[in-house]
């Protein structure tokens, strides 16, 4: 089992164990994500059909199975999420795995665009590859 979001310090298993005594204990816990751009994460979330109050700087949502609020501890940092109200483990590890997904794939979406709305002059995107991993490889010229 992966679970990418949550920081490297932290194993899958350790996770796991630190939500299940989460849900026992009838506390919150606090795991560090990649989530950067709070544009994309906010979209992100309601794309994935949450409904999210946003509280000046943090996004407060309610999952089947846990209340989670993404805050940032510094203004160019990633946003943590702080989990409470912890239902079925194993359901939130999975909606959390999703949404980790369909955060990269906004991102690479904006890379994407960005980059070729901005090619430099004489620049030309010579070929373009959907990758098996869902990369996507450009080859580009310069004339």
């Amino acid at each position: 089992m992966a679970i990418s979001l949550i920081a490297a310090a932290v194993t899958p298993g350790k996770a796991k164990k630190q939500l299940a005594e989460a849900q026992q204990e009838h506390k919150s816990v606090c795991f560090e994500t990649n989530f950067t751009d709070a544009d994309l994460l906010l979209q992100t979330l309601q794309e994935h059909g949450l409904h999210v109050m946003v509280e000046g700087d943090c996004f407060v949502t309610q999952f089947d199975d846990a209340r989670i609020v993404y805050r940032r501890q510094s203004e160019d940092g990633p946003f943590v999420m702080d989990i409470g109200e912890v239902g079925d483990v194993q359901c939130l590890i999975n909606e959390l795995d999703t949404i980790e997904k369909e955060y990269n794939g906004n991102v690479q979406t904006y890379t994407y665009q960005r980059l070729m709305k901005n090619l430099p002059d004489g620049m030309v995107v010579e070929n373009e590859q959907m990758m098996d991993d869902n990369s996507i490889l450009l080859t580009l010229t310069v004339g």
